[in-house]
């Protein structure tokens, strides 16, 4: 299928790749405990979509950071 990755450069499966560890991510968590990754660089760059399709493999904007934020979401 077209969207079956088979690489090798595939992220564990739940993961949220490179987003999980970049400092950039803000992760919105709802009330029904569904996960969310928002790209804080969306906010000034267009490039970047508000919530990238996971996993994220590459990303050009991507920089190092602690722990993400958390917020709960409505």
């Amino acid at each position: 299928m077209m969207n079956d990755r088979r690489d090798g450069g595939q992220a564990p499966p739940g993961s949220a790749g490179l987003c999980a560890g970049c400092a950039h991510v803000q992760v919105v968590t709802t009330s029904r405990g569904s996960r969310f990754y928002l790209c804080r660089l969306s906010f000034t760059d267009a490039a970047f979509p508000r919530y990238p399709p996971t996993p994220v493999l590459v990303c050009r904007g991507f920089s190092p950071g602690d722990a993400p934020d958390t917020s709960a979401g409505g």
